[in-house]
Order: C-alpha cells, then structure tokens, then sequence
C-alpha cells in the first residue's frame, strides 16, 4: 500500500492506537528474551562478591523513550490533541491559521 492511500485510510484515533500499540511493544518481552537474560546471569554469576544476588531482571533490557516519558506526565487530553496535530503535521491536513 502506497504512503498516499495510509494516510487517507488512516484515522487519527487509529494512528493513536498505533502509537500505543507500538510503544507497548518494544518491551513486551517473550520466552527467548527471558532464557537468553538468564544464560547471562549464569555467565556473570562467577565475577559477582559474595552476598550479593543476581536478578533476572537485571540482564532484561528496557527500551525507553525520553519523550514518550515526557508525554505520560501529561493528561490524557492533552496528549490526545498532541497526537492529532502530529497526525494531521503528517499527513498534510493542517487547517488555516485564525485571523489568515
């Protein structure tokens, strides 16, 4: 599908859900992550000082991003009108400016 025919099939709400579904996914983690974290807990087990714990959580990795962080500090609303003028910036549907 071509970027035109995306856009004019594409609602707002939809690219929002989008958005979420995407950054839900780059930390939703499946059963390979978790074997590989701990095959490298066992790997670095000999080199931690006596007493102190390894946690598999340790070695599974978090992709954050800082805007989005940003953006959760914000209410709802006003991320929603965020989104929408990003969406509308994209796809070329930016109305006149008042008093123009």
């Amino acid at each position: 599908m071509s970027l035109d025919e995306v856009k004019r099939k594409t609602s707002s709400s939809q690219y929002i859900l989008w958005m979420e579904y995407l950054e839900w996914e780059v930390n939703a983690f499946d059963k390979t992550c978790y074997y590989l974290a701990q095959i490298a807990a066992e790997i670095n087990r000999p080199y931690v000082k006596k007493g102190k714990t390894i946690s598999l959580e340790d070695f599974i990795l978090n992709f954050k991003n800082r805007k989005v962080e940003k953006q959760k500090s914000l209410d709802v609303q006003t991320r929603a009108n965020k989104m929408k003028r990003l969406f509308f910036g994209l796809t070329g549907l930016v109305g006149k400016k008042k008093g123009k």
